[in-house]
């Protein structure tokens, strides 16, 4: 064996192990770890902080500043998923539905979703407009202002028919909406600082009674809220009031979580009853520095829950970022960050491990203002569209279940869009399960654990021959093994033994060689003469 064919078994050697721990990763990333343990997060595990002293209105909106918060334990390195080959192209494969929707005069549109049955509902302001006057420097909306008297919530179908309306006289200034997997209404009410749940029973049995009293002209019949959480007219920041609280997001178990929102900064979960679980996040005085921690808002604008993941995504506007939380327990899980999306994200959605997300315009920073679809196990961005031109002021964006099509309103425009996706766009990982791992899974990943052990070993056996068999192969070529071989054989070959062999040494070259010990069976046989003969150490000497 040359030193060629020892170099060439060298890169074999690695090759093989770098094929198996390659292997040993991709499987890792399709295998999350869980998360870390349940941990309830009250009032005082943050140090009191202002709340932003500039209030941030919704057209036009102030400059935005990151926020830091000093304090080392929430403070770390976290993953940011960043898109440096990025273009500004629209994506063929999703198209704009030119005639969907055209010419519509509802004031503000504010939200959208789609209820289980395919159908589109929008929540808009009417005559109402948030501006400058439209709160005190106590974030206080002026409560001798009626509430809107007309209609907000309008349901359309897929081709643009109106089906039906609903909700005036309840709202002040109308936010966010959410329809839950039952079709029942999660709305929120900046100006009430207040969320509300409106059951699809009930509904339907107001919608049922609206075409009755026309038709008797009866009294005004009115629609009660299920849940209704927070104080009238009164911010705040405690157990039971909001300030400004944006958007609702509804878990498959029932347990529903809110941004709160504009002033507090902060995310609040709740069980189906109502009932207060546990809340994060900070609100706090904006500034100039170069790191946000993961638990500090300026502005949670909209949420989106992936419920076979068990993540929450809150939509970080003014920070012009998406972060996703464990459902369970509140805990930091993904940090999603784009400078090609620049500094303002104002709605998401979630379908079938797709993040769907449309950010806003800033008059500092001249970038498009699209739609984005973005891979959430990786973060990359997978497509982006808009209706044939950048949109002005996209507030809020919807998707059906499967994510094949997604719907978009435009706040001061009076825009709604609808785009089809023709394909779901192949996502670079597969199939991503949620932490808990079942049996079957665990199996699996146990059994190729054993086979890529038992390659490793075998790599490692066969690395240690080869080596051993060049270092036998150098050995040989020099001859040492052969002296060294025959020295032994000599000396087992002598049959006399000597006293002298006893106390003298027997020294070759480089190796001290022993007599063997005498046979009691040759004890009568002894030679007593004297050793001093040189002939006879000379015989019985090894030349090497």
């Amino acid at each position: 064996m040359n030193k060629f064919d020892t170099f060439i078994c060298i890169f074999l050697l690695l090759k093989i192990i770098f094929v198996s721990c390659d292997l040993q990763d991709r499987l890792n990333l399709q295998h999350r770890q869980t998360h870390l343990p349940q941990k309830k997060f009250g009032d005082k595990d943050y140090a009191e902080y202002p709340e932003v002293e500039e209030e941030i209105d919704e057209e036009p909106n102030p400059n935005p500043h990151p926020v830091y918060l000093q304090n080392a334990g929430l403070v770390g390195t976290v993953p940011v998923y960043n898109t440096v080959n990025f273009s500004s192209a629209f994506d063929s494969s999703v198209k704009w539905d030119q005639s969907w929707l055209q010419d519509l005069k509802l004031g503000q549109l504010s939200a959208v979703d789609v209820d289980p049955d395919g159908n589109i509902a929008i929540f808009c302001r009417r005559f109402r407009k948030w501006d400058g006057t439209s709160f005190g420097p106590d974030n206080k909306f002026d409560n001798t202002k009626s509430a809107i008297y007309e209609n907000v919530i309008m349901l359309f179908s897929k081709s643009g028919k109106l089906i039906s309306e609903w909700g005036k006289n309840i709202f002040y200034m109308p936010h966010g909406l959410t329809i839950d997997t039952y079709g029942n209404y999660w709305l929120t009410d900046v100006a009430l600082h207040q969320v509300f749940k409106f059951d699809k029973k009930d509904i339907d049995l107001y919608l049922e009674k609206m075409k009755t009293k026309r038709k008797n002209h009866s009294n005004e019949i009115k629609l009660k809220a299920s849940i209704e959480l927070g104080v009238p007219f009164e911010p705040g920041n405690d157990v039971t009031n909001f300030c400004k609280p944006t958007a609702v997001a509804v878990d498959k178990n029932d347990d529903f979580f809110v941004s709160d929102g504009y002033c507090n900064s902060r995310i609040v979960k709740f069980n189906k009853k109502g009932e207060r679980i546990l809340h994060f996040g900070v609100s706090l005085k904006p500034g100039f520095h170069s790191k946000i921690p993961v638990y500090a808002f300026y502005v949670p604008h909209a949420l989106a829950i992936a419920t076979e993941l068990g993540y929450l995504f809150v939509a970080d506007r003014e920070n012009g970022r998406v972060l996703s939380y464990h459902t369970r327990n509140g805990t930091f899980h993904q940090l999603y960050e784009y400078p090609n999306i620049k500094s303002k994200i104002f709605s998401i959605a979630y379908a079938n491990e797709q993040l769907f997300l449309v950010n806003g315009r800033n008059p500092l920073d001249d970038y498009h203002v699209h739609g984005f679809i973005i891979d959430v196990n990786n973060g990359n961005i997978l497509s982006q569209f808009g209706p044939g031109q950048d949109m002005l002021a996209p507030h809020d964006i919807a998707v059906n279940q499967d994510g094949t099509e997604i719907y978009v309103v435009e706040l001061n425009i009076q825009k709604a869009y609808r785009f089809i996706q023709a394909k779901k766009i192949t996502t670079s990982v597969s199939n991503a399960k949620s932490d808990t791992l079942d049996d079957d899974t665990m199996k699996n990943v146990n059994s190729t654990k054993k086979v890529l052990f038992f390659v490793a070993g075998t790599v490692v056996l066969v690395g240690f021959c080869l080596a051993a068999a060049a270092v036998m192969s150098k050995c040989r070529k020099r001859g040492c093994l052969l002296v060294r071989r025959k020295a032994y054989w000599e000396n087992e070959k002598k049959d006399n033994f000597k006293l002298s062999s006893l106390l003298e040494p027997r020294q070759g070259k480089g190796l001290r060689i022993f007599g063997n010990r005498p046979n009691k069976r040759d004890f009568s046989k002894l030679n007593t003469e004297p050793e001093s003969s040189e002939d006879d150490l000379v015989d019985d000497s090894i030349t090497i």
